[in-house]
Protein backbone atom coordinates (compact mmCIF):
# COMPACT_ATOMS: atom_id res chain seq x y z
CA UNK A 1 0.00 0.00 0.00
CA UNK A 2 1.37 3.71 -1.23
CA UNK A 3 2.49 5.75 1.71
CA UNK A 4 -0.33 8.33 0.94
CA UNK A 5 -2.83 5.46 1.30
CA UNK A 6 -1.49 4.59 4.53
CA UNK A 7 -1.49 8.05 5.88
CA UNK A 8 -5.38 8.36 4.62
CA UNK A 9 -5.68 5.04 6.54
CA UNK A 10 -4.45 6.33 9.32
CA UNK A 11 -6.58 9.95 9.36
CA UNK A 12 -9.50 7.61 9.27
CA UNK A 13 -9.05 5.58 12.44
CA UNK A 14 -7.85 8.84 14.72
CA UNK A 15 -10.72 10.37 13.66
CA UNK A 16 -13.25 7.33 14.62
CA UNK A 17 -11.42 6.97 17.63
CA UNK A 18 -11.63 10.41 18.98
CA UNK A 19 -15.47 10.97 17.76
CA UNK A 20 -16.18 7.66 19.49
CA UNK A 21 -14.46 8.85 23.04
CA UNK A 22 -17.25 11.69 22.58
CA UNK A 23 -20.33 9.25 22.19
CA UNK A 24 -30.95 14.10 14.54
CA UNK A 25 -28.33 14.89 12.60
CA UNK A 26 -30.17 17.06 10.32
CA UNK A 27 -30.60 20.96 8.61
CA UNK A 28 -33.51 21.90 10.33
CA UNK A 29 -36.19 19.15 10.54
CA UNK A 30 -34.90 17.89 7.23
CA UNK A 31 -32.06 14.97 7.58
CA UNK A 32 -29.02 15.99 5.88
CA UNK A 33 -27.78 13.09 4.05
CA UNK A 34 -29.11 9.73 3.35
CA UNK A 35 -27.52 6.00 3.56
CA UNK A 36 -24.17 5.15 4.38
CA UNK A 37 -22.07 6.30 1.73
CA UNK A 38 -23.77 10.06 1.64
CA UNK A 39 -23.33 10.21 5.14
CA UNK A 40 -19.91 9.84 5.47
CA UNK A 41 -18.86 12.55 2.99
CA UNK A 42 -20.54 14.80 5.30
CA UNK A 43 -24.37 14.79 2.63
CA UNK A 44 -22.25 16.16 -0.36
CA UNK A 45 -23.68 14.83 -3.55
CA UNK A 46 -24.82 17.83 -5.39
CA UNK A 47 -21.21 17.45 -7.81
CA UNK A 48 -20.13 14.56 -6.10
CA UNK A 49 -22.54 11.30 -7.23
CA UNK A 50 -21.00 8.52 -5.83
CA UNK A 51 -24.02 6.63 -5.03
CA UNK A 52 -27.58 6.64 -6.10
CA UNK A 53 -29.09 7.67 -2.41
CA UNK A 54 -27.39 10.95 -2.26
CA UNK A 55 -27.98 11.58 -5.99
CA UNK A 56 -31.41 11.24 -5.92
CA UNK A 57 -31.36 13.61 -3.44
CA UNK A 58 -29.68 16.44 -3.58
CA UNK A 59 -29.69 16.11 -7.68
CA UNK A 60 -31.61 14.67 -10.07
CA UNK A 61 -29.29 15.64 -12.86
CA UNK A 62 -26.75 14.05 -11.76
CA UNK A 63 -27.83 10.11 -12.04
CA UNK A 64 -26.70 10.21 -15.52
CA UNK A 65 -22.94 10.27 -13.77
CA UNK A 66 -22.98 7.08 -12.06
CA UNK A 67 -21.07 4.54 -14.03
CA UNK A 68 -23.58 1.77 -13.68
CA UNK A 69 -26.61 0.71 -12.79
CA UNK A 70 -27.29 0.95 -9.11
CA UNK A 71 -29.64 -0.30 -6.13
CA UNK A 72 -29.00 -0.13 -2.26
CA UNK A 73 -30.69 -0.48 1.08
CA UNK A 74 -29.75 1.06 3.71
CA UNK A 75 -31.04 2.14 7.87
CA UNK A 76 -29.94 4.45 10.37
CA UNK A 77 -30.16 4.52 13.61
CA UNK A 78 -30.32 8.23 15.06
CA UNK A 79 -29.70 8.47 18.90
CA UNK A 80 -29.84 12.37 20.22
CA UNK A 81 -29.31 13.50 23.03
CA UNK A 82 -31.37 16.45 24.45
CA UNK A 83 -31.93 18.33 27.47
CA UNK A 84 -34.27 21.51 28.58
CA UNK A 85 -33.35 24.19 31.46
CA UNK A 86 -36.17 26.62 32.55
CA UNK A 87 -35.77 29.20 35.39
CA UNK A 88 -37.97 32.18 36.86
CA UNK A 89 -35.25 34.17 39.05
CA UNK A 90 -37.93 36.07 40.53
CA UNK A 91 -39.91 32.98 42.07
CA UNK A 92 -36.57 31.03 42.80
CA UNK A 93 -37.55 28.75 40.38
CA UNK A 94 -35.39 26.82 38.40
CA UNK A 95 -35.15 23.40 36.86
CA UNK A 96 -33.23 20.84 34.17
CA UNK A 97 -35.08 17.98 32.72
CA UNK A 98 -32.75 15.21 30.44
CA UNK A 99 -34.73 13.74 27.53
CA UNK A 100 -35.53 10.22 27.32
CA UNK A 101 -35.72 9.58 23.34
CA UNK A 102 -34.30 6.29 22.84
CA UNK A 103 -32.81 5.18 19.38
CA UNK A 104 -34.89 6.23 16.13
CA UNK A 105 -34.17 4.48 12.60
CA UNK A 106 -35.01 5.57 9.59
CA UNK A 107 -34.28 3.76 5.97
CA UNK A 108 -33.77 4.06 2.70
CA UNK A 109 -33.75 2.67 -0.34
CA UNK A 110 -32.37 4.18 -4.04
CA UNK A 111 -32.56 2.38 -7.61
CA UNK A 112 -30.87 3.78 -10.60
CA UNK A 113 -30.70 2.12 -14.25
CA UNK A 114 -30.29 3.17 -17.77
CA UNK A 115 -31.94 0.62 -20.24
CA UNK A 116 -28.69 0.70 -22.52
CA UNK A 117 -25.41 2.70 -22.66
CA UNK A 118 -26.52 4.15 -25.82
CA UNK A 119 -29.60 5.75 -24.43
CA UNK A 120 -29.52 9.55 -23.22
CA UNK A 121 -32.11 8.64 -19.79
CA UNK A 122 -31.54 7.30 -16.50
CA UNK A 123 -34.24 6.57 -14.46
CA UNK A 124 -34.31 6.47 -10.90
CA UNK A 125 -36.37 6.02 -7.73
CA UNK A 126 -35.58 6.78 -4.18
CA UNK A 127 -37.47 6.05 -1.18
CA UNK A 128 -36.59 7.33 2.13
CA UNK A 129 -36.80 8.74 5.50
CA UNK A 130 -36.11 12.29 4.61
CA UNK A 131 -36.94 14.05 8.27
CA UNK A 132 -38.14 14.03 11.42
CA UNK A 133 -37.67 14.48 15.02
CA UNK A 134 -38.04 13.18 18.55
CA UNK A 135 -38.28 13.93 22.14
CA UNK A 136 -39.89 13.13 25.41
CA UNK A 137 -39.52 15.34 28.77
CA UNK A 138 -41.47 14.08 32.24
CA UNK A 139 -43.49 16.07 34.32
CA UNK A 140 -41.70 18.01 36.80
CA UNK A 141 -44.20 19.59 39.11
CA UNK A 142 -43.11 22.41 41.15
CA UNK A 143 -42.71 21.23 44.57
CA UNK A 144 -40.34 18.72 43.57
CA UNK A 145 -36.59 18.64 44.24
CA UNK A 146 -35.80 18.21 40.66
CA UNK A 147 -38.61 20.73 39.88
CA UNK A 148 -38.36 22.66 35.86
CA UNK A 149 -40.37 25.49 35.99
CA UNK A 150 -41.31 25.09 31.93
CA UNK A 151 -42.24 21.82 33.07
CA UNK A 152 -44.90 22.38 35.44
CA UNK A 153 -48.08 21.41 34.41
CA UNK A 154 -47.32 19.06 31.82
CA UNK A 155 -44.38 16.81 30.25
CA UNK A 156 -44.04 17.35 26.19
CA UNK A 157 -42.93 14.62 23.62
CA UNK A 158 -42.67 14.43 19.98
CA UNK A 159 -42.44 12.17 17.48
CA UNK A 160 -41.91 13.53 13.52
CA UNK A 161 -41.01 11.18 10.80
CA UNK A 162 -41.04 12.12 6.88
CA UNK A 163 -40.95 9.74 4.32
CA UNK A 164 -40.32 10.73 0.59
CA UNK A 165 -40.49 9.02 -2.65
CA UNK A 166 -38.70 10.30 -5.89
CA UNK A 167 -39.22 8.82 -8.82
CA UNK A 168 -36.78 10.54 -11.17
CA UNK A 169 -35.46 10.77 -14.81
CA UNK A 170 -32.42 11.87 -16.28
CA UNK A 171 -31.29 13.06 -19.46
CA UNK A 172 -27.32 13.50 -20.70
CA UNK A 173 -27.94 16.75 -23.08
CA UNK A 174 -24.59 16.91 -24.04
CA UNK A 175 -21.17 15.05 -23.57
CA UNK A 176 -20.62 17.91 -20.53
CA UNK A 177 -24.42 18.26 -19.39
CA UNK A 178 -27.23 16.43 -17.92
CA UNK A 179 -30.34 17.37 -16.41
CA UNK A 180 -32.84 15.81 -13.92
CA UNK A 181 -36.33 16.24 -12.76
CA UNK A 182 -38.04 14.36 -10.12
CA UNK A 183 -41.63 14.83 -8.87
CA UNK A 184 -42.36 14.18 -4.59
CA UNK A 185 -44.70 12.66 -3.03
CA UNK A 186 -44.01 12.64 1.13
CA UNK A 187 -46.30 10.79 3.82
CA UNK A 188 -45.98 12.66 7.05
CA UNK A 189 -46.55 11.60 10.36
CA UNK A 190 -46.73 14.55 13.44
CA UNK A 191 -47.21 13.92 17.11
CA UNK A 192 -46.88 16.33 19.65
CA UNK A 193 -48.25 16.11 23.24
CA UNK A 194 -48.87 19.07 23.91
CA UNK A 195 -49.91 20.63 20.72
CA UNK A 196 -49.54 24.35 20.54
CA UNK A 197 -49.88 25.01 17.07
CA UNK A 198 -53.08 26.84 16.29
CA UNK A 199 -53.81 26.97 19.75
CA UNK A 200 -53.10 29.35 22.40
CA UNK A 201 -49.68 28.96 24.04
CA UNK A 202 -51.12 29.01 27.90
CA UNK A 203 -54.01 26.39 26.58
CA UNK A 204 -52.70 23.87 24.26
CA UNK A 205 -54.22 20.87 23.40
CA UNK A 206 -53.29 17.52 25.11
CA UNK A 207 -54.04 15.28 21.85
CA UNK A 208 -55.37 12.25 21.50
CA UNK A 209 -53.66 11.71 18.23
CA UNK A 210 -53.91 12.61 14.74
CA UNK A 211 -53.31 11.21 10.93
CA UNK A 212 -50.98 10.33 8.73
CA UNK A 213 -50.90 13.71 6.17
CA UNK A 214 -49.70 13.45 2.24
CA UNK A 215 -48.02 16.19 0.00
CA UNK A 216 -46.19 16.55 -2.95
CA UNK A 217 -43.43 19.28 -4.70
CA UNK A 218 -40.67 18.57 -7.29
CA UNK A 219 -37.29 18.73 -7.77
CA UNK A 220 -34.87 19.92 -10.98
CA UNK A 221 -31.08 19.73 -11.18
CA UNK A 222 -27.75 19.83 -13.44
CA UNK A 223 -24.64 18.05 -13.64
CA UNK A 224 -22.30 19.96 -15.81
CA UNK A 225 -18.59 18.21 -16.13
CA UNK A 226 -15.86 20.91 -17.43
CA UNK A 227 -13.61 17.81 -18.01
CA UNK A 228 -10.41 18.90 -16.26
CA UNK A 229 -11.25 17.06 -13.50
CA UNK A 230 -13.97 19.45 -11.80
CA UNK A 231 -17.96 19.36 -11.96
CA UNK A 232 -20.20 21.54 -11.14
CA UNK A 233 -23.85 20.99 -10.33
CA UNK A 234 -27.18 22.60 -9.00
CA UNK A 235 -30.41 21.73 -7.31
CA UNK A 236 -33.98 23.18 -6.96
CA UNK A 237 -36.54 21.49 -4.55
CA UNK A 238 -39.97 23.02 -4.02
CA UNK A 239 -41.50 23.88 -1.10
CA UNK A 240 -43.31 20.31 -0.19
CA UNK A 241 -47.21 21.84 0.31
CA UNK A 242 -48.45 19.44 2.74
CA UNK A 243 -51.79 18.46 4.07
CA UNK A 244 -53.16 20.22 7.04
CA UNK A 245 -51.90 18.46 10.04
CA UNK A 246 -55.40 17.51 12.23
CA UNK A 247 -55.17 17.01 15.85
CA UNK A 248 -58.33 16.23 18.42
CA UNK A 249 -57.68 16.10 21.98
CA UNK A 250 -58.56 18.60 25.35
CA UNK A 251 -57.38 21.86 26.26
CA UNK A 252 -55.76 22.24 29.81
CA UNK A 253 -59.15 23.86 30.95
CA UNK A 254 -60.45 20.37 29.75
CA UNK A 255 -62.52 21.43 26.40
CA UNK A 256 -62.86 19.29 23.79
CA UNK A 257 -61.00 20.48 20.69
CA UNK A 258 -59.78 20.23 17.59
CA UNK A 259 -56.73 21.72 15.62
CA UNK A 260 -56.39 21.89 11.75
CA UNK A 261 -52.26 23.23 11.17
CA UNK A 262 -50.82 24.17 7.88
CA UNK A 263 -47.09 22.80 7.79
CA UNK A 264 -44.99 22.55 4.89
CA UNK A 265 -41.28 21.90 4.18
CA UNK A 266 -38.53 24.75 3.18
CA UNK A 267 -37.31 25.75 -0.74
CA UNK A 268 -34.18 24.37 -0.94
CA UNK A 269 -31.57 25.19 -2.90
CA UNK A 270 -28.29 23.56 -3.55
CA UNK A 271 -24.85 24.49 -5.47
CA UNK A 272 -21.76 21.84 -5.71
CA UNK A 273 -18.40 21.85 -6.90
CA UNK A 274 -16.36 18.24 -7.15
CA UNK A 275 -12.70 17.79 -8.10
CA UNK A 276 -11.31 14.42 -9.01
CA UNK A 277 -7.55 15.40 -9.84
CA UNK A 278 -5.83 13.38 -7.44
CA UNK A 279 -5.32 9.65 -8.01
CA UNK A 280 -7.94 7.51 -6.53
CA UNK A 281 -9.52 10.32 -4.52
CA UNK A 282 -12.34 13.11 -5.12
CA UNK A 283 -13.06 15.64 -3.13
CA UNK A 284 -16.69 17.98 -3.09
CA UNK A 285 -18.68 20.67 -1.47
CA UNK A 286 -22.12 21.81 -1.18
CA UNK A 287 -23.68 25.44 -0.45
CA UNK A 288 -27.25 24.83 0.18
CA UNK A 289 -30.09 27.00 1.62
CA UNK A 290 -32.84 25.95 3.20
CA UNK A 291 -35.99 28.72 3.09
CA UNK A 292 -37.61 27.91 6.14
CA UNK A 293 -38.95 31.68 7.21
CA UNK A 294 -41.20 32.06 3.91
CA UNK A 295 -42.79 28.51 4.61
CA UNK A 296 -45.96 28.12 6.13
CA UNK A 297 -45.84 26.90 9.82
CA UNK A 298 -42.00 28.34 9.86
CA UNK A 299 -42.78 31.30 8.99
CA UNK A 300 -45.02 33.22 12.00
CA UNK A 301 -44.61 33.01 15.76
CA UNK A 302 -47.38 34.40 19.00
CA UNK A 303 -49.53 36.62 17.21
CA UNK A 304 -49.74 39.80 19.95
CA UNK A 305 -51.82 41.76 17.95
CA UNK A 306 -55.48 40.88 17.14
CA UNK A 307 -55.54 37.25 18.82
CA UNK A 308 -52.77 37.38 21.83
CA UNK A 309 -51.45 34.46 22.74
CA UNK A 310 -51.91 32.31 19.60
CA UNK A 311 -49.30 30.12 18.01
CA UNK A 312 -49.26 30.88 14.52
CA UNK A 313 -46.07 29.09 13.68
CA UNK A 314 -42.72 27.73 14.93
CA UNK A 315 -40.97 31.06 13.85
CA UNK A 316 -38.17 29.85 12.24
CA UNK A 317 -35.51 31.48 10.30
CA UNK A 318 -33.84 30.36 6.62
CA UNK A 319 -30.39 28.97 6.75
CA UNK A 320 -27.34 28.53 4.78
CA UNK A 321 -25.32 25.03 5.35
CA UNK A 322 -22.07 23.75 3.94
CA UNK A 323 -21.27 20.03 3.50
CA UNK A 324 -17.85 19.05 2.58
CA UNK A 325 -16.60 15.31 1.45
CA UNK A 326 -14.07 13.32 0.69
CA UNK A 327 -13.82 9.82 -0.51
CA UNK A 328 -10.57 7.72 -1.44
CA UNK A 329 -9.81 4.11 -3.28
CA UNK A 330 -7.26 2.69 -0.56
CA UNK A 331 -6.81 -0.63 -2.74
CA UNK A 332 -9.60 -2.52 -5.47
CA UNK A 333 -11.56 -3.56 -2.38
CA UNK A 334 -11.72 -0.95 0.22
CA UNK A 335 -12.93 3.09 0.11
CA UNK A 336 -12.42 5.43 3.07
CA UNK A 337 -14.81 7.96 3.47
CA UNK A 338 -14.38 11.75 5.43
CA UNK A 339 -17.24 14.35 5.95
CA UNK A 340 -18.03 17.48 7.71
CA UNK A 341 -21.37 19.66 7.68
CA UNK A 342 -22.19 22.91 9.04
CA UNK A 343 -25.55 24.50 9.51
CA UNK A 344 -26.72 27.36 10.37
CA UNK A 345 -29.26 26.82 13.76
CA UNK A 346 -33.12 27.78 12.26
CA UNK A 347 -34.35 28.31 15.66
CA UNK A 348 -33.67 31.64 17.19
CA UNK A 349 -33.63 32.46 20.60
CA UNK A 350 -36.72 34.51 20.60
CA UNK A 351 -38.47 31.16 19.56
CA UNK A 352 -36.98 28.80 21.77
CA UNK A 353 -39.74 27.89 23.59
CA UNK A 354 -41.91 26.79 20.77
CA UNK A 355 -39.50 24.41 20.15
CA UNK A 356 -38.85 22.73 22.90
CA UNK A 357 -40.04 19.30 21.64
CA UNK A 358 -38.41 19.43 18.83
CA UNK A 359 -34.97 21.20 19.40
CA UNK A 360 -32.97 20.52 15.76
CA UNK A 361 -30.26 22.92 16.45
CA UNK A 362 -27.07 21.08 15.50
CA UNK A 363 -24.72 22.79 13.59
CA UNK A 364 -21.63 21.41 13.51
CA UNK A 365 -21.54 17.72 12.16
CA UNK A 366 -18.64 15.16 11.96
CA UNK A 367 -18.64 12.00 9.86
CA UNK A 368 -16.66 8.99 8.67
CA UNK A 369 -17.04 5.87 7.50
CA UNK A 370 -16.22 3.16 4.75
CA UNK A 371 -17.33 0.89 1.73
CA UNK A 372 -15.82 -2.14 1.19
CA UNK A 373 -16.29 -4.58 -1.80
CA UNK A 374 -16.68 -8.21 -0.56
CA UNK A 375 -18.03 -10.03 -3.89
CA UNK A 376 -18.18 -8.89 -7.43
CA UNK A 377 -20.13 -5.35 -7.72
CA UNK A 378 -21.61 -5.80 -3.85
CA UNK A 379 -20.75 -3.48 -1.73
CA UNK A 380 -21.14 -2.83 2.11
CA UNK A 381 -20.89 0.30 3.39
CA UNK A 382 -21.09 1.80 6.92
CA UNK A 383 -20.79 5.36 8.59
CA UNK A 384 -20.53 6.94 11.26
CA UNK A 385 -21.82 10.86 12.18
CA UNK A 386 -21.67 13.13 15.58
CA UNK A 387 -23.24 15.99 16.09
CA UNK A 388 -21.47 18.50 18.52
CA UNK A 389 -23.00 19.86 21.69
CA UNK A 390 -25.00 23.05 20.88
CA UNK A 391 -28.22 25.32 22.81
CA UNK A 392 -30.04 28.01 22.36
CA UNK A 393 -31.57 30.31 24.96
CA UNK A 394 -34.98 32.34 24.87
CA UNK A 395 -37.62 34.02 27.13
CA UNK A 396 -40.54 31.82 28.54
CA UNK A 397 -43.71 33.46 26.55
CA UNK A 398 -46.19 35.09 28.00
CA UNK A 399 -44.70 34.79 31.74
CA UNK A 400 -45.43 38.39 33.47
CA UNK A 401 -42.11 38.15 35.63
CA UNK A 402 -39.76 36.84 33.40
CA UNK A 403 -37.63 33.29 32.93
CA UNK A 404 -35.90 31.75 30.36
CA UNK A 405 -35.58 28.36 28.82
CA UNK A 406 -32.72 26.69 27.19
CA UNK A 407 -32.55 23.78 25.04
CA UNK A 408 -29.44 21.70 24.51
CA UNK A 409 -28.70 18.51 21.90
CA UNK A 410 -25.75 16.63 20.74
CA UNK A 411 -25.88 13.21 18.98
CA UNK A 412 -24.59 10.15 17.28
CA UNK A 413 -25.75 8.35 14.07
CA UNK A 414 -24.66 4.75 12.46
CA UNK A 415 -25.09 3.89 9.53
CA UNK A 416 -25.34 1.09 7.26
CA UNK A 417 -26.27 0.08 3.52
CA UNK A 418 -25.64 -2.92 0.86
CA UNK A 419 -25.40 -1.71 -2.59
CA UNK A 420 -25.51 -3.59 -5.80
CA UNK A 421 -24.37 -2.83 -9.55
CA UNK A 422 -24.51 -4.18 -12.65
Amino acid sequence: MKLTSRLFVVAVVVVITSLAQQAVLAQGVLLRSIGATNAAVGGTATAMPIDASGALMWNPGSISALKKNEMSFGLELIQAHSRVDSSVPAMGLSGSTKGEIGVVPAPSMAFVWSTSRRSPFTYGLGMAAIGGAASLYPHKPLGQDDSNPVLKDYGRSANVIVLQVTPTVSAQLTERLSVGVAPIIDLASLNINPMSLGTLHDDPLMTYGTRYVWGGGFQIGALYDFQNHFKGGFMFKSPIWAEKLYFTGTTESQDPGTVNFDLNLPMTLSAGISYDGIRNTIIGMDVRYLDYSHTAGFDKGINMTNDPGRVEGLDWESVFSINLGLERKINNRLKGRLGYCWNENPIPSRSAALSISAPLIAEHIFSCGFGYTFAKDLELSAAYSHAVYAKVSGPIPGSPIGGTVTSTLYGNSLFASITKRW
